[in-house]
């Protein structure tokens, strides 16, 4: 008989799928990724500006020192070096009344975070009493957060933790829309929880800001591609999944859009819940079940600096954050991009793009005198209506296992049940623990006729 190799497949290209699909690869199994775009990336992906020449990013991403399943993907394929880690975790906010800054002092955790929301001045005793009380319950809840806090939201569990209207207003909300991409009245404390532990429970070096050098698909889309085809895998752009092809409660195969039928040994889904609800709703109910949160970005480009930092929280404004991206990367045009984002966009997402750029405009002619004597050059604003999954107390309980039910098949993307909100982290962790599952069962419910990689099988074989 003649023996083949182990074929996985990998439904979508994005940090998921090829976070999933190089490890596999680098263990020598035989992986195909399929995207239905015509380019790789995902819902994290960017492209060249026609009109400055500028690369731009679909939506701007901070990352933490915490992202260490990020960071090992990104060193699996030789980007690490493209990641700018700041020095310190600090946050400068600007305000119509006046600028503030939280930065976290060199304390072990989660003294560090406390420290940090201490020092943004101007607290008052209450306030100052509710981070201390914040701070015990981290801690008193560090174990089984999931469970004791499962059907709170998180404006509710910061008012049990008796955090202010002026903290709400300085830090928790505009932390809270960051990370989640949803209103604080709507969005699972579990994840805020969760947040506050990955982020400022651990060391000093995990709570530190970092951000791509380049655009997100320089990062890692031809990088991840050319790692696996170096191994014998393949990418193919442009191909939709119909539909998956399983008999007797096992994988076998996707059917494409073209009538073609690709066998498969095992499968990893990682496209968006709402392309999984279209070609496998039946296995995966909960797919058609979510909703989304969508994302706005602003992008203006002015003929001299307006930003004195990397970047900045504003507060008592539409917009939330805005981007030097002059600082970040290294543009083409020698204009000065600056890049604004609207997260838990409902609302402002049905706007034309003429009146949020106007919005944009005066948001930072309130909180900075420098936006008066620039010149704007350019805008460009981009909507993903589907940016995230909303990250609701109901929407937790619902999020699926990496587990299907059906043998051989797995699912991960951000939205399946990591434990994180809808990061990267997220998806990149999910996408290893597919892998880690494909490569345990290599040995045990493969089907009959292919070879397992070299090193697999003399482990199997000790």
């Amino acid at each position: 008989m003649v023996m083949r190799p182990f074929h996985c497949i990998v439904i979508g290209g994005g940090f998921a799928g090829l976070s999933a699909a190089t490890a596999l690869a680098e263990r020598g199994v035989r992986v195909t990724v399929l995207e239905r775009r015509p380019r790789l990336g995902g819902r994290a992906y960017s492209f060249r500006d026609e009109v400055t020449g500028d690369t731009v990013d679909n939506g701007q991403h901070l990352m933490m020192g915490c992202y260490h399943e990020t960071l090992r993907f990104l060193e699996r394929i030789g980007s690490r070096h493209l990641v700018r880690t700041f020095d310190a975790p600090r946050v400068d906010f600007l305000a119509p009344e006046g600028a503030a800054s939280f930065r976290c002092p060199p304390l072990p955790a989660p003294l560090h975070l406390l420290g940090g929301l201490l020092g943004l001045g101007g607290l008052s005793l209450r306030d100052k009493l509710g981070l201390l009380r914040l701070g015990w319950n981290l801690y008193r809840h560090k174990h089984h957060y999931r469970t004791r806090l499962a059907d709170l939201t998180a404006a509710e569990w910061l008012d049990d933790c008796g955090q202010s209207a002026r903290m709400r207003r300085r830090f928790w909300d505009p932390l809270i829309m960051a990370t989640l991409n949803e209103t604080p009245e709507r969005a699972a404390a579990v994840l805020l929880m969760r947040v506050l532990q990955q982020g400022f429970g651990g060391s000093f070096e995990d709570a530190r800001l970092a951000v791509s050098t380049v655009g997100l698909s320089e990062l890692y889309t031809g990088q991840a591609q050319r790692f696996i085809e170096a191994r014998g895998g393949s990418v193919r752009c442009q191909a939709t999944v119909k539909t998956l092809a399983v008999e007797q409660g096992r994988f076998r195969g996707v059917i494409l859009a073209n009538g073609e039928m690709l066998p498969g040994d095992a499968c990893i889904s990682t496209a968006p819940y709402h392309d999984v609800a279209r070609y496998a709703g039946t296995l995966i109910p909960a797919a058609a079940q979510l909703t989304s949160s969508p994302i706005v970005s602003v992008n203006l480009w002015f003929d001299r600096p307006v930003l004195e930092a990397p970047f900045v929280g504003l507060l008592g404004t539409t917009m939330q954050w805005a981007f030097d991206k002059r600082a970040l990367t290294t543009p083409v045009s020698p204009y000065y991009h600056v890049s604004l984002v609207i997260s838990a966009a409902r609302e402002t997402a049905q706007l034309p793009s003429k009146a949020l750029i106007d919005l944009a405009l005066s948001d930072l002619n309130r909180v900075m005198s420098k936006v008066n004597t620039a010149r704007l050059v350019h805008a460009r604003v981009i909507k993903e209506q589907h940016a995230t999954f909303a990250a609701t107390p109901a929407a937790e309980k619902l999020r699926p296992a990496h587990e299907t039910g059906i043998a051989g098949l797995y699912l991960a993307g951000d939205w399946t049940d990591t434990g994180l909100p809808a990061t990267i982290e997220s998806a990149v962790a999910s996408g290893h623990a597919c892998a880690e599952r494909v490569w345990a069962a290599c040995a045990v419910t493969s089907p009959e006729g292919f070879s397992l990689p070299a090193h697999r099988a003399a482990v199997s074989a000790g």
